[in-house]
């Protein structure tokens, strides 16, 4: 008897053994792929290029998939900031990289529950894993998480790890980083946000599907005022600023007549616009190099333009008609443009044009869309 317990202590030995080796090579193999923390300290989001007239005003955006204007930290509100920290890490500014409690809180519910049920990572996780890691639940995942997150918190100062954070997250459909955001949802630089407006884009971050204001306005309220009231009990808010962002409006950019920032389908004269650009520009490189090119067009102008020519301008065209552009032109520049859909319809807008302003000394001009020279219309780049 004494042999066979004997022998069984022997094989359970072997087999703690063996789980031993297999868990030590799994952390070793694990740690050795790891990607070089370092390159955080030089890392920047690819983010979109502005398109401005010759007064600043943007005019349009040229991007791929990511809608994301880079913003440092000093013009992002710190409403948003506040309410970011108090969803998403309320102890960002004293743990390590890692909240124990906070992960250890989490695997207990995982285990529970027997599935992914809640996350527990930090700012710094999330950051890691956006921009070294892929959004796969696994336990070698986490792991990576875990490590990488504490030597970026031993290279990186926490205010730029907020920064980087709050330019790389997702904050809807194809729209990502704070300033992104914050002219899609408000229409308004993210350093105008207000504290009610920040809670509502700290509220969406954890889903902005299930969280998009458009489908899910009520849902999106109780979980801005959950936040409202994190920020309360953290002490970022004082019980006046608190009543007084519970009842304070929101409005959303769908909600506003006017709009500052072109975020909607492009006109048509926009589309040859971006095309001529990326001609002259370098290629699709051009949609994440972050540039602000500076045109000969003048916004005011090309707003005024559209409202005069709105019964030619636009159209869907029809299959033997090709579009071309009406350009406006005043000392050698071209201030604005407009489509038009066939030269008979060309003739008709200038002849219009003129006789709303016989005096004018602008010159408008029916041409091919080639026949732009589109490199004359960049000012600064």
């Amino acid at each position: 008897m004494w042999r066979v317990i004997k022998k069984f202590l022997k094989l359970l030995a072997l087999g703690f053994a063996l789980i031993l080796i297999a868990i030590s090579a799994w952390i070793v193999w694990t740690v050795y792929s790891l990607p070089d923390a370092k390159l955080i300290a030089t890392y920047r989001p690819e983010d979109s290029t502005e398109v401005l007239d010759r007064n600043g005003i943007v005019l349009t955006h040229l991007m791929l998939d990511e809608f994301r204007i880079w913003a440092p930290l000093s013009e992002i509100s710190q409403n948003l900031q506040m309410a970011v920290i108090a969803a998403e890490d309320d102890t960002f500014f004293q743990h390590e990289g890692i909240n124990y409690k906070a992960a250890w809180e989490a695997l207990k519910e995982d285990l529970k529950k027997k599935r992914y049920a809640r996350g527990g990572s930090t700012i710094t996780q999330q950051l890691v894993k956006n921009v070294f890691l892929t959004r796969e639940k696994t336990i070698t995942r986490k792991l990576k998480e875990f490590i990488l997150a504490r030597r970026v918190e031993e290279i990186l100062p926490k205010r730029r790890i907020l920064e980087l954070y709050l330019n790389e997250v997702e904050w809807g459909p194809g729209v990502y980083g704070a300033e992104a955001s914050a002219r899609y949802y408000f229409d308004k630089h993210a350093a105008e946000l207000t504290v009610p407006e920040g809670a509502m884009l700290a509220a969406m971050l954890t889903n902005p599907k299930r969280f998009d204001p458009a489908d899910h306005r009520l849902r999106l309220k109780r979980r801005q005022e959950l936040i409202l009231d994190l920020m309360r009990v953290d002490r970022l808010l004082t019980r006046e600023e608190y009543e007084q962002s519970l009842t304070m409006p929101v409005v959303f950019r769908y909600e506003k007549i006017g709009q500052q920032f072109p975020i909607a389908a492009e006109s048509c004269h926009l589309r040859f616009l971006r095309a001529g650009l990326m001609e002259i520009g370098g290629g699709a490189r051009l949609y994440q190099a972050g540039h602000k090119i500076r045109t000969t067009l003048d916004a005011g102008l090309q707003q005024y333009l559209q409202e005069q020519l709105s019964q030619f301008s636009d159209r869907a065209p029809h299959s033997d008609t090709p579009p071309r552009l009406l350009l406006v032109d005043e000392g050698g520049k071209t201030l604005a443009m407009a489509c038009v859909w066939g030269l008979e319809e060309g003739v008709k807008a200038v002849e219009l044009l003129k006789g709303q302003e016989p005096d004018s000394p602008r010159e408008y001009h029916v041409v091919e869309p080639r026949q732009v020279s589109w490199r004359s219309l960049v000012i600064r780049s």
